[in-house]
């Protein structure tokens, strides 16, 4: 069974090096995000990308924050109130289902979280549902190799094995793109 994050580090997830690192207001613009857009952060963690998305999309926009361990939902919910931030609204998942309306996301983001999960194709067709016709699938995740931080080696996830899952919950490849050396991402979008 793949393992989960440590809540107890959740503060790593929200760090100045992360931000400089990944710099997620950049990414997120880089794969299309604008204001007015809805977005759903699945494994949002604390809000790493739910607050830098919430401020992109706008009043007019709106943000899921979607997480299975309710005390990262409860991080997110404070941050966001923090910030100011009233477009951001909870919601609590499982590993199979993910609680939203069909065709309500302009963008949905998988951030490093899909290697937790056991099923990746059945994961990947059920955030596919919630997209709109040409909404996309942002999947990123580790490289296969030793990183000095990262998930265990075990659950990791190539991007072939990734595209044959996406391929497998009826996605097709939209982008493909190497994010540092220890991590990438797919811009996947309903076939």
């Amino acid at each position: 069974m793949p393992q989960k994050f440590d809540t107890r580090k959740k503060y790593l997830l929200i760090s100045d090096e992360r931000h400089a690192a990944l710099k997620p207001d950049d990414l997120l613009r880089e794969f299309g995000l604008h204001a007015g857009d809805t977005i759903a952060d699945i494994g949002s963690g604390p809000g790493f990308f739910t607050l830098p998305a919430a401020r992109i999309v706008g009043e007019k926009g709106h943000v899921f924050a979607a997480d299975i361990q309710g005390e990262m939902l409860t991080a997110v919910k404070s941050r966001a109130t923090e910030a100011g931030l009233t477009n951001v609204r909870v919601v609590k998942t499982s590993e199979t289902e993910i609680p939203l309306p069909p065709d309500s996301c302009d963008m949905a983001l998988l951030a490093f979280v899909l290697h937790e999960l056991g099923s990746h194709a059945i994961f990947l067709h059920r955030a596919a549902r919630i997209l709109k016709p040409t909404g996309k699938l942002v999947v990123m995740e580790w490289e296969k190799h030793q990183t000095a931080f990262g998930p265990p080696l075990e659950d990791r996830i190539t991007p072939d094995e990734l595209v044959a899952d996406a391929e497998a919950a009826g996605l097709h490849v939209e982008e493909r793109r190497q994010l540092d050396d220890d991590q990438y991402a797919l811009v996947l979008m309903r076939t």
